[in-house]
């Protein structure tokens, strides 16, 4: 079948990253966000549009905020718990659990983390469901996110199930849209790691800023990244964060999302050969100087101690 878009005198524009949550998305998050790609951005005027209500309005863009799709300056905070988590007693526990779906999602948590439930392990996973009324497959999805980041511990699944309820991630659509961002910095981070040599050593936050702005704020794919660092190591010795970004924010301004479009770019802006040593004073990072002199400091003190006790 054929379709052809008919669009008068108005054409909206949305980013291509929303087709990785159309599946997801709910018939109200859809509705706003074709809202938002009006123009306005005042929650009543979008709640005039999509016919919603203005709650939902602000959940919906907390669901494309969480999906990488928008940015969304001055959203209001949703409301926080307002008291502490319950403590249950062994009765009151008993009884919920008597709630067959309650059985149901112990015994399915049980399974995914492949582990009997002590005791503590059974009120995190009531708090979640009965006290923050968390759905069903919002703890499931949870839980097995967790388990296959290596982090299935109870007390951690708890916690990131508070801090996601505490920034507004309460339906399963976004939960989804959360843990496919996570997925994707996790893997993006490993490639990089790769890339750079870094090892398993810790990242400075200097250096966490920028792989998210790489993979979450302009969502690069990989290819660009290499890209990138080639065109560096071309310049430079020593690979450099700052650096690459530099590059990167470069095409990002240029529109540049393919290997064929930064090829496209360099045709049209070709220059004279640059200067390698003006490149490499370009390239130099004060944060990056303070963490590596850190680091430094850090490994000689090291040293001197070892060589007092060795006196």
């Amino acid at each position: 079948m054929k379709i052809e878009w008919l669009y008068g005198g108005k054409v909206i524009n949305l980013p291509g990253r929303c087709l990785e949550f159309l599946s997801r998305a709910s018939a109200d998050e859809l509705r706003v966000l074709i809202a938002m790609a009006s123009g306005t951005g005042e929650p009543a005027r979008l709640a005039e549009m999509s016919g919603v209500s203005a709650e939902a309005v602000l959940a919906a863009i907390r669901f494309w905020a969480a999906s990488g799709v928008v940015s969304a300056e001055g959203l209001e905070a949703p409301e926080k718990r307002e008291a502490p988590r319950p403590s249950y007693s062994g009765e009151e526990m008993e009884r919920i659990c008597e709630d067959g779906d309650m059985k149901e999602l112990i015994d399915v948590c049980s399974v995914i983390l492949g582990k009997t439930m002590t005791p503590a392990e059974t009120e995190s996973i009531l708090y979640l469901h009965d006290g923050l009324r968390l759905d069903f497959e919002y703890v499931v999805k949870l839980c097995k996110h967790c388990h296959d980041i290596g982090k299935p511990a109870l007390r951690y699944i708890e916690k990131v199930g508070i801090s996601l309820y505490d920034s507004g991630v309460v339906t399963v659509g976004a939960l989804d849209a959360y843990m496919e961002r996570e997925r994707r910095k996790h893997d993006m981070e490993y490639r990089i790691r790769g890339l750079f040599g870094l090892g398993e050593r810790a990242l400075t936050p200097k250096e966490r800023e920028y792989l998210e702005k790489w993979t979450i704020e302009w969502n690069l794919p990989f290819e660009l990244i290499e890209l990138a660092y080639n065109d560096m190591m071309a310049a430079i010795s020593q690979p450099k964060f700052s650096y690459e970004n530099g590059i990167l924010k470069k095409w990002v301004e240029a529109g540049c999302r393919t290997k064929e479009d930064v090829a496209a770019y360099a045709e049209k802006h070709k220059k004279a050969p640059k200067n390698t040593e003006k490149e490499k004073k370009i390239g130099f990072d004060l944060d990056e100087f303070f963490e590596a002199a850190t680091r430094r400091g850090a490994a000689s003190a090291g040293k001197d101690e070892k060589s007092k006790n060795s006196v």
